[in-house]
């Protein structure tokens, strides 16, 4: 029988990971006096508003006991009974949120009881968890609270749900199952040094029907499927371990860089472990990014951080966790319930408490710096659907967790932009960031409220709206019971209408009678024509657009590349498709961004430049539309998203231009053609080469470096054919045999990506331009933050005719 990890291991793709918005923010396992029937719940926090289709809550509990008396383990694990009443580890709850979303606040409680008995804020949503779909094995209850506990917030989970209830994988996931079934026998247990049966590995079973002792259990995982939409997300997770008890954190991976084995210990980074000798009755999260010094890695090794050590345990450095109290006072109406602050009393306790009481805090609530979790009574009580005093505040958008969602987070959103929903839990080996410290490692999310797994248009948008803001709050909704914050992220309605228009360039030939091979630049321009808004802090500027490209012909004209202009950024230009042969019927997904919420409000600003090259005679039309691709279809429905705009920056209307008509003759042109790979250089940007004018004899052209680094004395070579051979193992040249005397220029501007230069050039007239001459021309220098020491642009064809 496999394991969860051995199983996500085998099926890992090359995947981004990505923390997801939505997590568990606080969980009250064990409320105090007897109130269970009508106080425990489980509290999430992410996005305003979000969706919850396709998540669950699991609850399984780790019982209080690994080794059971020898030849006592039998194949019912349901009536299977330890020597002090212990039952196996099981999902003891689960609870499907299909049809639920977090409230305008952020904040969704499913608990027992109800709203009322835990004196929830207005916009919080809550849900009794009595009335959630478990799979039926058993009816609903409480959380258990004796011995060790790991809660899951899951998604895209496999088999039978609520909205499939028929599905052939049967049930996977779902309240009773036995979930860790493996039988090693005989073992010595520790605390008495006798042989018994230990039932259970701490891993979650995956695949098939009986463990290797022939133990009944049921698949829990997902396994890898001939689609990704079966793979399972573990998106949050936190587990704390008592006495002999199991938790199960999913995290494979191990302390020390480029672990494979021992003496590495597992990261374990979601585990609490024992909290000096008790299960605590609740657990609080009050940091969603990261503190803490980390800790010594194995002998040997070579810590992760700056200081030495390896990442943190972030489990343990995010969570308050500990016993509860009744108070005699608080917010909302009685019962209160806080945190127990005795002192511990046993030594042993006190040697491996952080602090030493019966509830434990991170080292950096306790430093006497900034504000500090108190110790004395009544100082922090549990607060369902309402931030708590010492959390960090959310962030919408905010992706690497540094305190405000800005350019790098959109820079993170950029690596896996609509990608396939590729699911897997945190720091699994193969992706891009593997290796990193757990709390700035990403993987998808669905920060924005569509349910459209993976990343999206919408979500895009929300991190740029939220750019800068370090409130975690947003202006013009709700946040908590009091109203709209007075600071924060200001969303206004959708009332903006955005035109847009375009201008076609030849410059050779007139639209109307353009030869094979002219090339026509086609720049498309926006502006907010409709409702704009310039109030500082409020602007509702174009900042983002999805749209498709199409020719009206085949033959005719092709797309032959999409360059983002101004203000606006390409995510990825993989995502761009071309239609037809080679582009001749237009292009799909021509997208961009700017991470300033200005463009378009008090003049048209640029967004793209799309180049067509004739390719035959004949007539095209030239029109743009929003984009009908996958998932940009479905959440950019107008192509179109404002900044500062609620219902996911969605503009009120898009006013495309009328189509362009070009006219195609059978005469022959020359031509600027780019080919080859250029070579990477500092910052990992690739300088380009571009031609422009009218390579006929006599004519006017202009060549243009773009992209290069600053100040850095360029090369041009100019060579005879295509021929392509590496100068470096990183970089080679296209234009094979050279001349061997280079154009020799420098480079103007200061720093990677700023460096540029044009040069002009006139056609000698006396070329024969009727047999077709070609020039190839390449550009190379030196730069030392290029791999090889090489940065280079793509190679350019200058057909003279």
């Amino acid at each position: 029988m496999r394991r969860l990890r051995g199983a996500l291991l085998s099926s890992v793709l090359l995947a981004p990971f990505a923390s997801a918005q939505i997590h568990i923010s606080e969980v009250f396992i064990n409320p105090f006096a007897g109130f269970d029937s009508l106080e425990e719940y489980i509290e999430l926090r992410g996005a305003p508003n979000m969706k919850l289709d396709g998540y669950a809550l699991c609850y399984i509990s780790g019982c209080q006991i690994k080794y059971w008396p020898l030849g006592s383990v039998t194949n019912d694990l349901q009536t299977l009974v330890g020597p002090n009443g212990e039952e196996p580890a099981e999902i003891d709850e689960f609870f499907a949120l299909d049809g639920l979303t977090l409230g305008p606040n952020g904040f969704l409680v499913i608990g027992t009881g109800t709203s009322f008995d835990h004196v929830l804020p207005a916009d919080t949503n809550y849900f009794d968890w009595h009335f959630l779909w478990n799979g039926f094995l058993d009816t609903v209850g409480m959380l258990q609270n004796d011995g060790s506990g790991t809660l899951l917030l899951v998604r895209n989970r496999p088999g039978t749900t609520p909205a499939d209830p028929f599905n052939a994988g049967g049930l996977r996931w779902g309240k009773d199952i036995d979930l860790d079934a493996e039988l090693i026998t005989p073992v010595v247990d520790p605390d008495d040094g006798m042989m018994k049966d230990q039932l259970g590995d701490g891993s979650l079973d995956d695949g098939g029907a009986v463990s290797n002792q022939g133990l009944p259990t049921l698949d829990l995982v997902g396994l890898q499927t001939p689609t990704t939409l079966d793979d399972l997300e573990i998106v949050d997770e936190v587990s704390f371990e008592h006495d002999q008890g199991w938790e199960y954190d999913v995290d494979p991976r191990l302390v020390d860089v480029g672990g494979t084995t021992l003496p590495g210990k597992e990261r374990r980074v979601h585990a609490l472990d024992d909290p000096s000798g008790f299960n605590p009755d609740a657990l609080t999260r009050v940091d969603y990014r990261r503190n803490g010094p980390g800790w010594t890695p194995a002998p040997g090794a070579t810590g992760e951080m700056a200081n030495g050590n390896n990442w943190q345990d972030t489990a343990t450095e995010q969570w308050i966790r500990g016993e509860t109290t009744l108070g005699t006072q608080g917010f909302g109406n009685a019962p209160f319930f806080y945190y127990l602050t005795d002192a511990l009393t046993d030594a042993n306790d006190i040697a491996e408490a952080p602090q030493p009481y019966t509830t434990h805090v991170p080292s950096w609530l306790a430093d006497g710096q900034g504000a500090d979790f108190q110790f004395v009574a009544e100082s922090y009580q549990l607060l369902p659907g309402i931030p708590n005093p010492l959390q960090v505040p959310f962030i919408v958008g905010d992706f690497d967790r540094d305190g405000d969602a800005d350019d790098d987070d959109a820079k993170l959103m950029g690596q896996v932009f609509g990608d396939a929903d590729f699911l897997y839990p945190n720091g699994l080996p193969g992706g891009p960031q593997n290796g990193l410290d757990p709390a700035v490692e990403v993987r998808p999310w669905d920060l924005d409220i569509d349910n459209q797994n993976g990343f999206d248009p919408n979500d895009l948008q929300w991190c740029l709206t939220s750019q800068g803001d370090t409130t975690g709050l947003i202006q013009g909704l709700d946040y908590d019971a009091t109203g709209p914050s007075p600071v924060g992220v200001f969303l206004g309605q959708t009332q903006g209408v955005v035109t847009i228009t375009a201008n076609a360039t030849s410059d050779c030939a007139p639209l109307n009678a353009l030869r094979i091979n002219d090339a026509v630049d086609v720049v498309f321009s926006c502006q907010v024509t409709g409702a704009p808004n310039t109030t500082a802090g409020q602007e509702n500027g174009v900042q983002q657009f999805f749209h498709d490209l199409f020719t009206g012909s085949t033959g005719v004209v092709k797309v032959e590349s999409v360059e983002a202009l101004g203000a606006f950024q390409t995510t990825r230009a993989s995502l761009q498709t071309k239609l037809g042969t080679d582009g001749d019927t237009g292009m799909s997904g021509i997208h961009g961004y700017a991470t300033d919420f200005t463009q378009g409000l008090s003049t048209a600003s640029e967004m793209v430049k799309v180049r067509l090259r004739c390719i035959g005679a004949g007539t095209a039309s030239i029109s743009l539309t929003g984009s009908a691709q996958g998932i940009f279809a479905t959440t950019a429905p107008s192509g179109m998203k404002l900044a500062h705009t609620a219902q996911n920056g969605d503009a009120a209307a898009v006013i495309f231009p009328a189509g362009i008509a070009l006219t195609v003759t059978s005469a022959t042109a020359g031509g600027m053609f780019e080919f080859g790979a250029p070579c990477l250089g500092s910052g990992d940007l690739a300088p380009a080469l571009h031609g422009s004018g009218c390579p006929t004899p006599g004519g006017a052209v202009t060549l243009d470096v773009e992209n290069g680094l600053g100040g850095a004395v360029a090369n041009m070579f100019i060579g005879l054919g295509t021929t392509s051979a590496p100068l470096v193992p990183t970089c080679s040249l296209h234009i094979l045999p050279i001349l061997p005397q280079p154009i020799v220029f420098p480079l103007t501007g200061v720093g990677p990506g700023n460096g540029a230069f044009t040069l002009p050039l006139v056609i000698p007239a006396n070329v024969p331009g009727g047999l077709g001459i070609n020039a190839y021309l390449q550009v190379l220098y030196a730069d030392a933050g290029a791999q090889d020491g090489i940065a280079g642009t793509n190679a350019l064809q200058m057909l003279i005719h």
